[in-house]
């Protein structure tokens, strides 16, 4: 069976590439302040009387491993609403795709430098967003819209 390419489907794939790109933006970020986060996390458990380095431990890379599965899924979410916007749009030229990745790339930015605080981690997720543009003109065969090149949808009958 062919699989048929539509822009929701392609944003997916533009939209994990950008999710695994902040998911190691943000896993470099939380180990810039490893240590900060044990002395704070020590503090708390201290004041609930509890006595374990493993916890904190478990907890810091715990808090990393959700951490990057939810940038993942942001990425993954977020791309394939770009897609369906871009197909609303009936498919406009990619510098409207490009205006429109910009602006969720500075608020994603601007969203994580404001929690990081820090302009480069920020700048960075800016720039994993602008990654989505070059993915999905790749992968996008905007003529995939035929009967030829794939299953009917029970609108198209």
């Amino acid at each position: 069976m062919v699989e048929r390419t539509d822009p929701a489907r392609t944003g997916v794939k533009a939209g994990r590439v950008v999710g695994l790109l902040t998911a190691v933006f943000a896993v470099i970020s939380l180990i810039r302040v490893q240590g900060s986060y044990y002395e704070n996390v020590a503090t708390v458990f201290t004041l609930l009387g509890i006595e374990s380095q493993f916890s904190v431990t478990v907890l810091f890379w715990g808090n990393v491993l959700l951490t990057a599965s939810a940038r993942y899924v942001i990425g993954y979410v977020v791309g394939s609403l770009i897609g369906v916007l871009y197909d609303w749009l009936d498919r406009p030229s990619l510098l409207i795709l490009i205006g429109i990745v910009f602006v969720v790339g500075a608020v994603d930015g601007l969203l994580a430098a404001i929690d990081t605080r820090s302009i480069g981690i920020g700048c960075a997720y800016a720039i994993a967003w602008l990654c989505y543009v070059p993915v999905f003109a790749w992968l996008f065969e905007d003529d995939a819209g035929t009967v030829e090149k794939g299953p009917l949808r029970l609108g198209d009958l």
